[in-house]
Parts: C-alpha cells; structure tokens; sequence
C-alpha cells in the first residue's frame, strides 16, 4: 500500500512539473483612464491592433525632478502586453515598455524620457521580455493544406487517366509480345 501511495505521489508531480511556470501574470493596477489612453496609442501605432487584448503586466510611477527642465512632472512606466491580428491568419503577441505622463494624459516618446535615469533603468531592466511573436500554427497548416490537396487529388484520379503508352502495350501494337 505504501508503495503504491509513493509511487502515486511521484506520478503526480511528473505530471504537473511541466505547468509548474506556467502561472498567469497579475496585472498591474493602474487606473482605467490610463488604461484607455494606452490602448488608443497603441490602436493608433498598430493598425490591427486586437482590441480588448491589452494587459499591463507591471507598472511603476515616477516624480520627474524640476531640475530636469521636462514638460511633464510625473511618468508611469509600464510593461504591456497586447495582440495583433492581421487578415485572421497572422496571430502576433506583442510586449512593450510604454511611458505615460499621467499629467497630460498621453504616451511619451522614448526621446523624451530615456534621459531620465529610472527611466532607463526600467527599460534595460525588461529589455530581454519585450519584442514580438508570430504564431505560426494557421500559416503551416494552410502551407500543409497547399501540398496536400493537389497531392490528394491526383492520387484519386490517376487511375482514371488514359496513357497511348498502356493501350499500345496491351494491345501489343509494337509487336513485342511474339514469340519466335
């Protein structure tokens, strides 16, 4: 009995290691005003933006110095997560750093902001995380679906195509059948 119980225990966890770091990401808090203006610069940058995909996964907020001689007094970093769909085929998720000045309510450029050290150590910090991926699955299946098809149907019809060749040699038109 208890090595069945031993032998279950370990089974168990064969099985759920593989999902162990797979846990969701909590999203940040931030207001929704926030929220809806990223989504609307994002809309704006990314034409098949998939709306209603946006996460912020992290965010930090910053009082920017008066010595700084910036238009804006406070910043909101933030590391967002979004989709992007183009013609239903092309799946891309999307992660970015995005600077928002909570002040004016808008996303700043890099330019602006990358100046300012907790800016650029945030940033740098995430620099491994962001970029994008294309999911592939939809394009390689229409890809298998393009060799496959015409593969199939020629295999269905070929016994239906006539050759000169095979009613020449059936009905020993070159007189290669004689005996001597």
């Amino acid at each position: 009995m208890m090595k069945k119980g031993i032998f279950a225990l370990i089974l168990a966890l064969l099985v759920a290691f593989p999902f162990a770091g797979t846990a969701v990401h909590a999203e940040a808090d931030v207001s929704d005003e926030v929220k809806k203006g990223v989504a609307s610069y994002i809309g704006e940058e990314h034409y098949d933006y998939d709306k209603g995909s946006l996460s912020i996964e992290e965010s930090e907020s910053f009082e920017v110095s008066s010595s700084a001689d910036k238009e804006f007094s406070q910043v909101t970093m933030m590391v967002v997560e979004f989709q992007t769909v183009r013609d239903n085929i092309f799946f891309e998720d999307h992660k970015q750093v995005i600077f928002y000045d909570a002040d004016a309510n808008a996303v700043l450029p890099d330019t602006k902001v990358l100046d300012l050290d907790q800016a650029k150590e945030f940033k740098d910090s995430h620099a491994e995380e962001t970029g994008s991926h294309l999911h592939m699955g939809v394009v390689l299946f229409l890809h298998f679906l393009m060799i496959i098809v015409p593969a199939i149907i020629i295999y269905v019809f070929i016994k239906g195509w006539y050759t000169t060749l095979g009613f020449k040699l059936k009905n020993n038109v070159y007189k290669t059948n004689a005996t001597f």
